[in-house]
């Protein structure tokens, strides 16, 4: 089985690059000035020449904030570029493996959202993801498969993790944590492992969760790692959105159920805590290394 991503320079693409390799997949990986995937002719062209069986999409226009003033851009990848993709496979009979968020959803429930739940977004981001996610359905129903996680981290990139992590080791004041949005700390390479799994299970087309198990706020996570770091718990603050000024709404409940996955005879992904525990030596390397470069 051949297998082609895109993205490969994000977080996502380079975890599931990690996991490949150790499994012996046969992959080819393409970066964003590699393979434009808002370029239909390119994208028709590429897939053609390679022949994959399989085309996992790990390209997203992933910032939430910047989205609410760059919606052409958000949309002409998140929508127009899952739709390119979606018709390359169609016309190439290879399975589409395409990622989606936890921000399709509004926020206004208490219990998780199952996979055919009515999605509203209330971001840019969102609606462009979502957006992807209905042109996938309409182009390439039958042999595509929708992925939506959230809150990934990972070493490589930027995201909130790391984030923290920076602050707890390079800085000594408090730092002020939203705690009144709930969701799902998610591992970037436990779902590469999982999506490995699809791919060998051959998991039927539709839409599925994956994230890591249990719930937690911002300053949940925040103080995880704190935490992990030996660092004062003290020095983050819990605040309520309403304190945190942004461009983007974000959803007050997010978390996902998984259920459906699992009925796919795929093992259930560990809890947030045990994988940010696992991660942390790795994530930690990374923000020295990175401490160290600015220098």
């Amino acid at each position: 089985m051949k297998i082609l991503i895109t993205g490969a320079q994000g977080q996502l693409g380079r975890s599931l690059q990690e996991v490949f390799r150790s499994r012996g997949f046969s992959y080819l990986a393409f970066t964003r000035k590699e393979l434009d995937i808002t370029n239909l002719s390119q994208v028709r062209e590429t897939i053609m020449k390679t022949r994959v069986d399989v085309i996992v999409n790990a390209a997203a226009y992933t910032n939430v904030e910047k989205a609410e003033t760059d919606s052409f851009k958000a949309f002409s990848v998140n929508e127009l570029g899952a739709g390119n993709l979606a018709i390359a496979a169609r016309e190439c009979k290879s399975t589409l493996v395409h990622f989606s968020t936890d921000y399709v959803f509004s926020g206004f429930r208490n219990t998780p959202w199952t996979v055919d739940a009515v999605a509203k977004p209330l971001s840019v981001y969102g609606k462009s993801k979502l957006a992807g996610e209905r042109i996938i359905t309409l182009e390439n129903p039958d042999n595509s498969l929708i992925i939506r996680t959230a809150w990934l981290y990972s070493p490589y990139g930027k995201n909130f993790f790391k984030t923290i992590l920076s602050k707890a080791i390079r800085e000594n004041g408090s730092i002020s944590v939203v705690n009144d949005q709930l969701g799902q700390p998610t591992n970037a390479k436990d779902l590469a492992i999982q999506v490995a799994r699809v791919i060998e299970n051959r998991t039927n087309s539709g839409i599925f969760h994956i994230t890591n198990s249990g719930t937690a706020t911002w300053f949940d996570f925040a103080v995880e790692i704190f935490k992990l770091n030996g660092s004062d718990l003290d020095r983050v603050k819990p605040i309520p959105s309403s304190e945190f000024e942004t461009k983007a709404r974000r959803p007050s409940y997010s978390a996902l159920d998984n259920s459906k996955i699992l009925e796919s005879s795929l093992i259930a992904m560990p809890t947030w805590q045990d994988s940010v525990k696992k991660s942390f030596p790795d994530l930690k390397i990374a923000v020295l290394k990175e401490s160290l470069d600015e220098v």
